[in-house]
This record gives C-alpha cells, structure tokens and sequence, in this order.
C-alpha cells in the first residue's frame, strides 16, 4: 500500500475516527442529531472526508429499504458509519448522497474555551510613571 493521502479540516469543531483520529467531519455540517445507527446514536451529515465506501446493497433500516454502503476511515479502515445512495421512498429521498455517523466510532474536538489572557506583571517604575502621568 502506497502513501495515504490525509485532508485536514480547518473548522472550530471537527468530528474524528475514534481509532485513528484523522479528520472525518466538521460538526457544522450535521443535519439531524436524531439517528440511530447500528451501534446507538448517530447524526446525519452532508459531507465527509477521508472516507473509503464499501459494497453498494439494500438494507432493510427503521425507514424502509435504501441502497446503502458503508463509511470506513480512508485513513485506519474503521467502519464508521454508512452513505445513502439511493431511498426507495419518496419520503426518504433527502438523505440520498449524505451520510451517518455512528457516535459509538467518532470523537469530536472542539476549540479551546476562550479566556482572557492573564495580566501582564508590571515593574513599580512603570507603575510610578503611569501615576505621576494621571493614568
């Protein structure tokens, strides 16, 4: 197996292979948090990078039948959810084209908590000078 090629995600929040951390998602693009994959929870999202997909088939899932492959790591091979390719419900057709995370094989990061730096010492002359100038 040659190089493989790794797309980082500049965003404030970014979802990750839990196994591997290589970037998968940015939080921003979820659609609904209301899913449920095989493994529990899981979130509906409209795109993902370093993705490998799996054998196109028909599942039988909580919605009907759809035609579905799975979402393995591009980077460690990790199952991590699966894409819609096709719903054979009309109703159902906006999920065709994106994809579910399972929460159970992700991790999010989220940014640092924002905080004020801490104040900078400052020496007793500055501090003389600062009084004798009214400030």
């Amino acid at each position: 197996m040659g190089l493989v090629f790794q797309e980082f995600i500049e965003a404030p929040s970014v979802y990750r292979c839990l196994k591997c951390k290589a970037h998968v998602a940015r939080r921003d693009d979820i659609i609904s948090r209301t899913f449920q994959g095989r493994l529990g929870r899981a979130f509906l999202i409209e795109s993902v990078v370093n993705e490998r997909l799996g054998k196109v088939e028909d599942r039988l899932l909580m919605t009907g039948v759809h035609t579905v492959c799975d979402l393995h790591c591009g980077v460690c091979g990790s199952v991590i959810g699966w894409k819609y390719v096709h719903a054979h419900d009309a109703a159902q057709q906006y999920k065709e084209g994106r994809y579910v995370l399972e929460q159970t094989k992700i991790s999010i990061t989220d940014p640092p908590p924002t905080q004020s730096p801490p104040p900078l010492p400052m020496n007793s002359g500055l501090v003389e000078y600062l009084r004798s100038i009214g400030n």
